[in-house]
């Protein structure tokens, strides 16, 4: 399946930023939708860019939060 990414706003950015990276480069976040869903074990790039699967339709704007995925 394929992918296409979505740039995150500054204040997305600032937050992922100040959090550990979950391997070389990126991070394993679960971003909560202002709907409420949430999609679970999602990959940022840089602390910027978010890897959605293709079906994946959201935008920025649609995202309420977003935490690091915790890993056990």
């Amino acid at each position: 399946m394929q992918t296409r990414t979505l740039k995150l706003t500054d204040s997305f950015i600032h937050v992922l930023v100040n959090l550990p990276e979950s391997g070389m480069g990126y991070q394993l976040v679960n971003v909560i939708l202002k709907s409420g869903k949430v999609l679970h074990k999602l990959k940022v790039l840089n602390s910027e860019l978010l890897l959605l699967e293709e079906n994946e339709n959201i935008s920025v704007k649609d995202i309420d939060k977003i935490e690091l995925e915790n890993r056990k």
